[in-house]
């Protein structure tokens, strides 16, 4: 049989070489740059496709009274999530959850695109799960592949018997998409809590703590089977603690007093600021915040005309009333206009231009200078002596003692009332649109000047230091140096010193004045303050009472504000002087008998 030799030229064989080498040089390139050169890149989805990344939320730090009392702890809440991509035949995962949970097939997709953030991250599309219905989950976990639960922790006020203190520690809400935006995420995410008032919205980053991550190995249908050996957990770092300059007792016992009424209590310590007491009435309990409220609880708390989501103490602003007449006074003598013996006499009516201006006490108080009208808190008076000034003269001394400014407290709820000067009247009435008897109203407290009691506690501990500016703090963390706050001071002479604290005195412990039924029966505490009734167009007149008592080193300072609770006398006084008796542990038989 005849054989024929075949051949092949060598250029052809080269070539088919080189084809050959090239091929396997391409393959083996692209197996380095598969293998080695992208080798963490594909190692890392890799692990994503077997790694589950869950986030362990860090505990909030707690917040305590002055004396240590836990006012704010944690505890944990149960939360329900899916994992988009690893649902597996989802019509029938979902109808199960729905069925385990009580929960309608419509309510966890809603859950699912509000909490969404992607096929591969979890989103909760429930909260608040009793320890039975997880057990139940737990149990069927193989039937409900891609379906994970975690703990939530949610604030725990432990003690019942605790003051509500509900405006000074504020709530957390769910950050929604529109909050996050403006955070730019940071380590925030869908469905997280933030503080949303009071401390809890002030001290955010120090409160929040650090979120950990633990790794969870899981199969191809999506369930766990343990953790990552290799991959140790990353443990969460809980948040920082606070402690408030809030005295609990005295606290509680401020709430029990303004029970059934409508206003607000500050009381200061007038040497350093510090904040011993806070309230504000109506309020609610924190409790219904500490974890996730209902949709129509919140609607109730919002629509109620009480406002009980409101802090009177730093955001309700109302007029002073004739507290402010303290402030008209020290206008006058630091500008030399009268002495404290220049005397009018008081018929209860006061006409100027076409208008009758009348004086609380219809009959009038007779010849009155500046100690009765102080401690009698006679109108005509100060309608008479505002006629000797500008307006600027008496918003000079106004603005020393903060009217018109905010106070600076750590809360991020504050608002800064009015303290009307020419400028301002101007701009509101035109340069000819206001005359001299607008000053009527302002130096009793009246028309355009609105307060907050926040700065009435603060007036009356610059009224209690002689001048000493401090700033009210409820967390003892100075923002500025001692020094500097030396520095800062109401300059009066002495003998203006001298004449406030007397009339003030007097108030109290004169039996002409108008707080002398809450006068404090204790020789070593020295009690001084100024009442006041401030009209209110949509009822009874508001009740004021603002003063300081000293004993010894310790000096406090207090206001105390009654909505419609019509004479400061007869309501806001005694409240402050019951206040003062507990501060200052007088026998309790006296606080009866008040």
């Amino acid at each position: 049989m005849l054989r024929s030799e075949n051949y092949v030229p060598v250029s052809r064989r080269n070539v088919a070489y080189g084809v050959i080498i090239v091929l396997f040089a391409l393959l083996i390139g692209k197996f380095y740059y598969l293998q080695i050169y992208q080798h963490e890149k594909y190692r890392e989805r890799a692990d994503y496709n077997r790694i589950r990344l869950v986030t362990t939320n860090a505990p909030r730090g707690l917040i305590l009274a002055k004396n240590g009392k836990i006012l704010a702890a944690n505890r944990s809440e149960y939360t329900i999530s899916v994992i988009p991509v690893e649902l597996v035949q989802v019509d029938g995962v979902l109808g199960r959850l729905s069925s385990y949970l009580d929960l309608s097939r419509s309510d966890i997709e809603k859950n699912m695109i509000k909490y969404g953030r992607g096929r591969f991250l979890p989103a909760r599309i429930c909260r608040g799960i009793p320890i039975d219905k997880l057990s139940y989950i737990e149990e069927h976990k193989n039937e409900l592949p891609g379906v994970m639960y975690s703990e939530f922790p949610v604030r725990l006020y432990p003690d019942p018997s605790s003051p509500n203190l509900t405006h000074i520690l504020g709530y957390l809400r769910e950050i929604d998409k529109e909050t996050l935006k403006k955070m730019d995420g940071g380590e925030y995410q869908l469905g997280d809590f933030i503080g949303a008032q009071g401390i809890e919205k002030q001290y955010e980053l120090t409160l929040k703590g650090k979120k950990g991550h633990l790794y969870y190995q899981v199969d191809a249908m999506g369930c766990e089977v343990g953790l990552v050996q290799d991959r140790p957990p990353v443990l969460a770092e809980p948040g920082e603690n606070i402690t408030l300059t809030i005295d609990a007792d005295l606290q509680a016992y401020a709430e029990t007093l303004l029970n059934r009424k409508i206003g607000a209590v500050v009381m200061l310590n007038s040497i350093t600021g510090e904040i011993l007491t806070m309230v504000s009435k109506p309020d609610y309990r924190l409790d219904n915040f500490a974890g996730f409220i209902d949709t129509h609880q919140w609607q109730q708390y919002l629509t109620d005309p009480a406002r009980p989501l409101l802090n009177r103490a730093t955001m309700g602003l109302y007029p002073p009333g004739s507290a402010m007449k303290i402030i008209t006074t020290i206008a006058a003598l630091e500008n030399g206009l009268v002495n404290s013996n220049w005397a009018i006499e008081c018929m209860g009516e006061y006409f100027y231009g076409d208008r009758i201006f009348g004086c609380w006490k219809p009959e009038g108080h007779g010849i009155v200078n500046m100690d009765k009208a102080i401690t009698e808190s006679c109108n005509i008076y100060f309608y008479q002596l505002v006629q000797r000034m500008g307006l600027n003269q008496w918003y000079k001394i106004a603005s020393q003692f903060g009217f018109g400014q905010l106070t600076g407290v750590d809360l991020p709820e504050e608002y800064s009332g009015l303290a009307p000067d020419k400028e301002f009247m101007n701009k509101k009435y035109g340069k000819r649109g206001w005359t001299k008897g607008y000053l009527l109203n302002i130096a009793i407290g009246q028309g355009d000047i609105l307060v907050t009691p926040l700065q009435m506690a603060t007036f009356a501990a610059r009224l209690a230091t002689k001048g000493k500016v401090v700033m009210p703090r409820l967390v003892s963390e100075p923002l500025i140096s001692e020094s500097n706050r030396m520095e800062q001071k109401v300059k009066l002479s002495r003998s203006t010193w001298s004449t406030i604290y007397k009339l003030m005195y007097k108030v109290v412990n004169d039996p002409n004045g108008t707080a002398y039924s809450s006068r404090v029966f204790n020789r070593s505490v020295k009690f001084y303050g100024k009442t006041g009734t401030a009209e209110n167009p949509q009822g009874k007149p508001h009740a004021w009472f603002v003063g300081f008592a000293n004993k010894g080193n310790q000096s406090v300072s207090i206001a105390v504000l009654i909505e419609n609770g019509g004479h400061g006398g007869e309501s806001a006084a005694p409240i402050a002087s019951k206040m003062i008796q507990y501060f200052y542990g007088i026998n309790s038989e006296i606080l009866t008998l008040q």
